[in-house]
């Protein structure tokens, strides 16, 4: 059974960019446009991993994955391996991600190589510590 990947972006066409280099490796992938309906799609499907745009309308990534991890907590749930993408640098959105539960970050822009590079290592030895492959 291939393992699915939550991707919670605003932006559509990262969406399918991300969506068509995760499938074409093998993964299923399921994605949200907003952080309320990612939130969602979490607590409905479980997945492996999830990849979370920071810089995003409604509610930003950092809210999203602190409210994951209370969810997690919450329910007993284990912990999901979550890969920030942005653009920001690093000084500012490293603090807040570690705060609020974000495992891993990959710099915008990003190839197809890159995601799937960092998914693959996440996924089959998850790092003790997180990942700055900024």
């Amino acid at each position: 059974m291939s393992k699915t990947i939550l991707i919670i972006d605003d932006d559509e066409i990262i969406r399918a960019l991300l969506v068509r280099a995760l499938e074409r490796a093998g993964y299923a992938a399921l994605t949200a446009s907003a952080g309320p309906s990612g939130i969602e799609l979490f607590r409905a499907s479980n997945p492996d991993l999830i990849v979370l745009d920071i810089a995003m309308p409604e509610m930003t990534g950092f809210e999203v994955a602190s409210t994951i991890r209370t969810i997690e907590a919450g329910e007993d749930l284990p912990r999901t391996p979550i890969v920030a993408l942005t653009a920001y640098a690093r000084s500012f959105f490293l603090p807040l991600g570690t705060q609020a539960g974000i495992d891993s970050y990959l710099m915008k822009p990003i190839t197809p190589d890159q995601l799937v590079n960092h998914v693959n290592q996440f996924l089959t030895d998850p790092p003790s510590t997180p990942l700055d492959t900024a």
